[in-house]
Order: C-alpha cells, then structure tokens, then sequence
C-alpha cells in the first residue's frame, strides 16, 4: 500500500470569499430564464405569473415547428433589473403545472425571431 493519504476536501465558499460588488454586474440584468416548463405552459402564462414581479417587456418561448409546443424553457425580459431579480428569488426552485422550475438570470439579450 502507499503512504500517500487521501486529498483534502474544498472548502466551502463563505460569504467574505464573494465578492458580490464587483461582480459580474448582476445588478443591471434585466432577463431571466426559465428552464423545466411543461409541454403546457404558453406565453400568456408566463405573463401572468411572471408579470406579478414587474412589467414584461419581451417574452421568448421556443417552439418545436412539428407539434408547436414549447421546448421546456423561456427567456423573459423585464423593464427594470429589480423586477428580474424579484421573480428569480421568488420563482427559483417553485412550481409550474408540477414540475420545478430553474429560474437564473442572464446577460444575454433575447433573440430576435427569425422568419425562416
């Protein structure tokens, strides 16, 4: 057998590790994304339930051409970054016609649809 002991275990981060003022500006992020949705969900819900955060200015929700169902994920872009940051907090790790949702927050813009 060796002597070689086994490798130590990282750490976990603590909050003085973070360095959340220079970050990566998640202050100013206005869209989020949504990912877990059922075949179900259409834009209209995601209005509703989504707009109790703060007015939407864009929503995407892919469509699978065939069926025309959504692909399980959106992208909604809200007018202030607050009303963004409220629904991530709030909507992360909830519910939606009985699935879980993943709600992050994105610095990408929202695609442009493209008529093809």
């Amino acid at each position: 057998m060796s002597d070689r002991g086994r490798s130590p275990s990282p750490k976990p981060l603590r909050d003085m590790d973070i360095d959340m003022e220079n970050g990566s500006g998640q202050k100013d992020m206005k869209v989020v994304v949504v990912n877990g949705l059922s075949r179900n969900v259409v834009q209209s819900h995601l209005q509703t339930i989504f707009g109790f955060y703060g007015e939407i200015v864009k929503v995407d929700l892919p469509l699978y051409s065939k069926s025309g169902q959504n692909r399980g994920k959106a992208a909604l872009e809200y007018a202030v970054a607050a009303s963004a940051h409220k629904a991530v907090s709030h909507m992360n790790g909830g519910q939606l016609d009985g699935l879980i949702l993943k709600v992050e927050l994105s610095n990408l813009p929202i695609r442009a649809r493209s008529r093809s």
